[in-house]
């Protein structure tokens, strides 16, 4: 395969590489996901809404990463377990939701970026851009707790904020304690 894009598409050594660590990381990605719905195959459609919502915010935000595949499956696993099972069952009136979410468009807009140490810093621009993004993705989210009426896919995009939040304050506390540096794999 390396041969064939070197030799009919002109690719070099670095391209070879960039769309190998590409492959990886999709199929990587994908089969966490289908393993965890698999898991949460009874609650599919709210497992589907919380893994709609973390990437929305872990794309343009990052957060922390794991150093390897079965590291970063656990992980996730468990950052699903708990917005699946375990949050949703700790009450919290609207009024405090909204000034939670609030709290999280701060932090997520002052402490994002946080990207993983295999890849290059982000621009200026670029980092004005995905904090713009995730002030849109909570604001729009706190105002949809606004008006929709508390129901379960609500509760859960709202612990999915949650605790994406604290996962990025952990990223950048991790980060400038220079830990990120140990990084093979990014979850």
């Amino acid at each position: 395969m390396q041969k064939f894009l070197r030799e009919q598409y002109g690719f070099s050594d670095y391209q070879i590489a960039q769309l190998a660590f590409t492959g990886k990381t999709v199929a990587a990605e994908t089969s966490k996901l289908l393993i965890m719905g698999f898991i949460f195959r009874n609650e599919l459609g709210l497992y589907l809404f919380a893994v709609a919502v973390m990437m929305l915010l872990r794309s343009s935000t990052g957060g922390l990463h794991c150093r390897t595949y079965l590291g970063c499956f656990f992980v996730s696993l468990l950052y699903m377990f708990l917005s699946l099972m375990v949050m949703p069952l700790i009450p919290v009136n609207k009024l405090l939701q909204m000034i939670l979410l609030f709290l999280c468009i701060l932090s997520n807009y002052y402490i994002g970026p946080v990207t993983s140490a295999v890849r290059r810093p982000l621009s200026e621009k670029v980092t004005k851009r995905v904090r713009l993004q995730s002030f849109i993705i909570i604001f729009f989210y706190l105002t949809l707790t606004y008006i929709v009426p508390e129901n379960p896919y609500i509760t859960v995009g709202f612990w999915v904020i949650i605790l994406h939040t604290l996962q990025l304050v952990a990223a950048k506390i991790r980060k400038m304690k220079g830990e990120h540096k140990y990084e093979e794999l990014a979850c």
